[in-house]
């Protein structure tokens, strides 16, 4: 039995020992955005009232073999909220638009965790370890635009309000799955 325990304690450590990090306005911690967060000079030519930028970086320290393995060290994905690009036209502030740019940016937050999840289960090698870290990065950051497009067409930019919830409830239930 303590065997099965020290065994089931190992696998739950190495499988969190990737860091995830939110960066919103410098304050490196997840939370709710507010129309304060979005100070970047709104697009006079969009069409669209607000936009919400981010981004997602990773990196890691180095690496340790394992046979003809390889285990990343100090694996981190940072899920940044650009608030220079990201902006609302003055007098569009309104709650459920907030909502719809919220939405964007926990899409976000799921690609970081999937991107976690995925390194964290793949097997690397030596020779073309940076080209799978990258593959995956881009495949993964590929999906989540395709997504955000998806996103902004069947909610017609919160305006579809039938639509807008569908998705707001889909996002808090994977969010809440990861």
């Amino acid at each position: 039995m303590k065997k099965i325990i020290c065994l089931l304690f190992a696998v739950a450590f190495f499988k969190n020992i990737f860091c995830q990090d939110v960066v919103i306005n410098g304050s490196n911690k997840y939370r709710l955005l507010s129309w304060d967060d979005f100070s970047g000079k709104p697009d006079k030519n969009s069409p669209y009232q607000a936009n919400t930028y981010w981004g997602l970086n990773y990196s890691f320290k180095g690496v340790d073999f394992i046979g003809d393995t390889i285990k990343l060290k100090g694996f981190s994905a940072t899920l940044m909220f650009n608030e220079n690009k990201s902006w609302v036209k003055k007098g569009t502030q309104t709650a459920s638009l907030l909502k719809h740019e919220q939405g964007h940016f926990d899409i976000g937050l799921i690609c970081q965790k999937e991107f976690i999840n995925a390194i964290n289960n793949a097997v690397f090698f030596k020779a073309g370890l940076n080209e799978k870290v990258q593959s995956i990065f881009t495949g993964i950051m590929k999906k989540y635009h395709a997504m955000q497009v998806k996103y902004d067409e069947e909610t017609d930019h919160s305006k579809n309000r039938q639509n807008q919830e569908k998705w707001n409830d889909s996002i808090a239930k994977t969010l809440q799955q990861n």
